[in-house]
């Protein structure tokens, strides 16, 4: 598929060499650019082309950039694919821009199925603020997300928040393997927000709030995200996948989370 970024940088110097290395990086090749000044900074506009299955890991990387103050992305369908209209992504507000080391100004695009980006972004300079005491803020931003929207809205935010922590907290450790990574990092990220224990590769998370008992909700996504930001930051390799295997809201005694590669 082919992707087109418009990024806003308050750097020219080096701008398209970094952001170069971060598309190849995730597996992109860079097509087209072009680079102006505007009464904000720099403008970068990319085309770039790579498979559809890395396109979050791209949007992570560009999202957490120090150079990247905020962007948009429009998608584009590969010739292969279906001919559908790409749909832009919201212009970013300017409460969005990144806390500290950024939990993120990444624009995905809003359609029916993605995450609703105006919404988080607003929420995540308050989450790096509060942060670890969030859940009054997540309840809140979950209680006003569409339907629709919901579960990849929370996953996304989840992204955005252990991202920022792996780097605010854990960035300086050298490369880890999964397990070591559950152990030195995610477990004890995860025990900074609730109760959490480990058996192997899963992590037990007690007394969730997001998922009230009875509730049928599971609603796992934002730990998913968190975890998910937090490992694949830590140079975990392979194909990461976290999934929530049981939910107190289900029935379950607490949410249990499986991570693999």
């Amino acid at each position: 598929m082919e992707v087109e970024f418009t990024i806003l940088s308050d750097r020219r110097e080096g701008l398209l060499r970094e952001l170069g290395n971060v598309i190849i990086q995730s597996g992109y090749s860079l097509l087209r650019q072009r680079m102006s000044t505007v009464d904000s900074g720099v403008q970068l506009w990319l085309r770039v082309s790579g498979r559809d299955d890395r396109l979050l890991e791209l949007e992570e990387r560009l999202g957490t950039h120090p150079m990247v103050l905020s962007f948009e992305c429009e998608h584009q369908v590969s010739s292969d694919g279906p001919k559908v209209a790409a749909v832009p992504a919201p212009r970013p507000a300017p409460a969005a821009k990144r806390p500290g080391q950024g939990v993120g100004s990444n624009l995905r695009s809003g359609g029916a199925a993605g995450p609703a980006v105006g919404q988080i972004e607003a929420e995540l300079p308050g989450l790096a603020k509060e942060y670890p005491r969030i859940f009054p803020r997540l309840l809140n931003m979950q209680g006003k997300l569409p339907n629709g929207q919901k579960s990849s809205s929370m996953e996304f935010a989840g992204r955005r928040v252990g991202t920022w922590v792996y780097k605010r907290d854990y960035a300086l450790g050298g490369k880890l393997d999964l397990s070591s990574a559950l152990k030195q990092i995610a477990l004890p990220a995860l025990r900074n927000l609730l109760s959490t224990d480990m058996k192997e590769n899963s992590l037990r998370v007690k007394n969730n709030p997001l998922c009230m008992p009875g509730s049928r909700c599971r609603n796992g996504d934002f730990f998913c995200g968190f975890l998910h930001g937090l490992l694949s930051e830590s140079g975990v390799g392979g194909q990461l996948t976290v999934r929530e295997i049981y939910c107190r809201s289900d029935g379950a005694e607490d949410c249990v989370f499986e991570i693999v590669n």
